[in-house]
């Protein structure tokens, strides 16, 4: 089994200087851990690591974060890992997002809450898939598989935001064994294609995955650190400046030269996937999950099909699940972020009622 490697360093990898989360850099002692989670060696760090990013303390939490990677094969899984348990819960970011997606959120879960918060493949500082490997949901559901196997998870409660949230649909279904419950944030489903339009979009699904092969091949783009969260922000439609420094403390690193920002992610991810599933396909993952389910939905979220659609889904969630709630709050679609005390009055007493 592969071993998991962990190392203590109390702050959120940072992509620039300090400005990107409003605090100074400070000095913290970092150790490497096996899966176990026994020390094998110490040393004490900088704010500034060897690699060319820089280390700042966090501000969103006095418990330290842990860096986490795992070998699953084609590559390595990495992200960032908190609390002592014994209750697991594992956070999936985002399209185009981080582990860091859940900075402001994760300290008001219970404190009995062992958080794994991971980076998807070519997302934050997780591996990119190789050379010909298409992104898509299926591909992030086996990377997820593998995590938690070579980890040793086997009974854990899945929190997804966005195209998190759709892996969650998927991979609650497909392998009920491994999740003890599921919360989804501003995901009820994504849009399904109509069959006759499937040939046409597919192909423009291809011809822009090709495209976008071609610039991951070349020089990446960089920018001022300014430029890059206001793009962020624009790009995202629901982040707010301090949501867009969150995700890029670990979305965005230090070029080469030290002109400027790179962004870490596999330009290949940015390939709109959706709408390749039926939704009848969708309806049933949706009644194959058991294990009881949330559902927060941000009330100014993004709307990817009509309400009648909503409603047999969400009518399909309840059929089988042990327990179902649906929830909506004040927000936009990266309300846990933007209104992180709102999404958590709905999940924490989700999660004190698993223990009932």
């Amino acid at each position: 089994m592969p071993e998991a490697t962990l190392r203590r360093n109390g702050s959120s990898e940072m992509a620039s200087t300090s400005q990107l989360n409003g605090v100074g850099g400070d000095h913290a002692t970092t150790k490497t851990h096996t899966a176990n989670g026994h020390a094998t060696n110490g040393c004490t760090s900088s704010s500034h690591a060897s690699n060319g990013h820089c280390r700042a303390a966090s501000d969103t939490s006095s418990v330290e974060w842990e860096d986490f990677e795992v070998h699953i094969g084609w590559g390595t899984m990495r992200g960032k890992i908190r609390g002592s348990g014994p209750e697991l819960v594992l956070g999936v970011h985002g399209w185009l997002d981080n582990a860091n997606t859940f900075d402001l959120l994760c300290h008001h879960l219970p404190e009995n809450t062992r958080f794994l918060s991971l980076d998807l493949p070519g997302h934050g500082r997780s591996d990119h898939f190789s050379p010909g490997f298409i992104y898509d949901p299926r591909g992030y559901m086996a990377a997820i598989k593998k995590t938690m196997t070579a980890i040793g998870w086997q009974r854990f409660t899945y929190l997804g935001h966005s195209m998190g949230a759709v892996v969650g649909i998927m991979y609650t279904s497909v392998f009920p064994e491994d999740v003890k419950a599921f919360i989804s944030i501003d995901i009820i489903k994504p849009w399904s294609l109509d069959p006759e339009r499937q040939p046409g979009a597919l192909k423009k699904y291809m011809l822009q995955y090709f495209d976008n092969e071609d610039k991951a091949s070349k020089q990446p783009l960089v920018y001022e650190e300014e430029e890059l969260v206001k793009k962020t922000m624009e790009g995202s439609q629901s982040l707010d400046e301090r949501g867009a420094r969150i995700l890029l403390q670990r979305g965005a690193r230090r070029a080469k030269d030290g002109s400027g920002l790179v962004l870490t992610r596999d330009l290949r991810v940015k390939t709109f996937f959706i709408g390749f599933i039926s939704m009848d396909e969708w309806l049933e993952m949706a009644k194959a999950i058991t294990c009881p389910l949330l559902i927060v939905r941000a009330k100014d979220g993004h709307a990817y099909e009509p309400e009648e659609k909503y409603k047999v889904m969400l009518k399909a969630f309840s059929q089988s699940c042990h327990h179902f709630q649906y929830h909506e709050v004040e927000g936009k679609h990266h309300v846990h972020l933007t209104n992180a005390g709102g999404v958590a009055d709905l999940i924490t007493p989700f999660l004190h009622k698993l223990k009932e």
